[in-house]
């Protein structure tokens, strides 16, 4: 689980810190501010943890470890420019910085990583580099993050075959998501009330025959995953990473817009499944800035028959020229600049005018 990331002169953000909470963390902020930022950088260090500590390591009598060090280093050189398909590091430091990126992440029980990302004016060989200054080593098992992009992947199937053989211009989140759903389904998955509530919504399961996706109903009647509605693909992919335990209480769901293509009818289904989802012990760190969603949470954060919702919200702010400033609120009617609020206030008061002048 991820606990902290601290980022500094990395992209957009100077210095910016989140402490995210053990279930729903939300990402509130308009376009250019950096949200995806957060998920991609958050998810690169944890897919740098998985194959990490997958490897075999001997702690030397300092506490030190130059293996684990390589390893992270070069793990995070590799994972960076993928997520970001930046081809290389120099564009992931902060334009004009005049010190290095500092990136620092903490998953609790004393595991922290620190790294630094040199720019290439400061480098000695005139490109920018990575080193790794502080590698943790976990003494416990460690499991694969899952992040679903803004757009949906069941019908982008076809893309992990042709990966084997070309190199595909695509974020590398997308083929370590259609990795995962590949795995067969479980005989009893771990949440088979969000599992129930997806079948409700899609009339079906999706079933996988050949890298090519199918919702499959009751009777089973079989529709290719191309004749589905877009919206509805995606609860038709957190229903399969559900299903063959890709997603778990022992990793974290980074989702970029989940609200992308939905209508307000299945927006509230996909926040009741999410906030169940926390409840039970799912972290979840999502990017958003649609109002509806806000609203939603805020909700179901106050169901009075239902256990406390553990949720942060986290506003993302920036002036023109100047770096995104983060605030964290547990509240989002909290954040000093919630500019998808203040645009549907907005909204609403002409709409209000517009309704009076016709009436009179």
């Amino acid at each position: 689980m991820l606990k902290r990331l601290h980022l500094k002169n990395f992209t957009v953000f100077a210095d910016a810190d989140f402490e995210f909470s053990p279930g729903l963390n939300v990402l509130v902020g308009t376009n250019g501010t950096g949200k995806s930022h957060v998920l991609k950088v958050g998810y690169a260090v944890d897919a740098a943890r998985f194959n990490t500590n997958n490897q075999d390591f001997t702690i030397n009598i300092q506490g030190t470890n130059d293996l684990a060090a390589v390893a992270w280093t070069s793990g995070l050189y590799r994972l960076l420019p993928e997520m970001f398909m930046s081809g290389q590091l120099a564009p992931l430091i902060r334009w004009n910085a005049t010190s290095k990126a500092v990136i620092k992440a903490d998953f609790g029980a004393s595991e922290e990583l620190l790294f630094e990302l040199t720019p290439a004016s400061m480098n000695a060989e005139g490109m920018a580099s990575i080193k790794t200054l502080l590698a943790p080593v976990s003494t416990t098992e460690v499991f694969r993050s899952v992040f679903i992009p803004a757009k949906e992947i069941l019908s982008l199937s076809w893309m992990l075959p042709g990966s084997e053989q070309i190199k595909a211009p695509i974020e590398r989140n997308y083929l370590d998501l259609l990795h995962l759903l590949r795995r067969l389904p479980l005989q009893a998955p771990l949440s088979p009330q969000a599992i129930q509530a997806l079948f409700e919504v899609l009339g079906g399961e999706v079933h996988e025959e050949g890298d090519k996706y199918y919702l499959v109903d009751a009777a089973g009647r079989r529709t290719g995953i191309n004749m589905v509605a877009e919206g509805l693909r995606k609860f038709g992919t957190l229903q399969k990473l559900l299903s063959n335990g890709s997603l778990t209480k022992n990793n974290t769901l980074f989702w970029d817009e989940p609200e992308a293509n939905l209508n307000p009818a299945l927006l509230r289904k996909l926040a009741a499944i999410l906030a169940e989802l926390a409840r039970q012990g799912f972290q979840i760190i999502l990017a958003t800035h649609n109002m509806s969603l806000l609203k939603e949470f805020h909700i179901l954060s106050r169901e009075p028959d239902k256990e406390k919702l553990p949720i942060k919200y986290f506003g993302l702010n920036a002036e023109p020229g100047q770096p995104t400033t983060v605030v964290t609120r547990d509240d989002f009617k909290y954040l000093p600049d919630v500019v998808a609020l203040e645009v549907e206030l907005d909204q609403a008061d002409d709409l209000e005018e517009i309704f009076a002048r016709e009436n009179r």
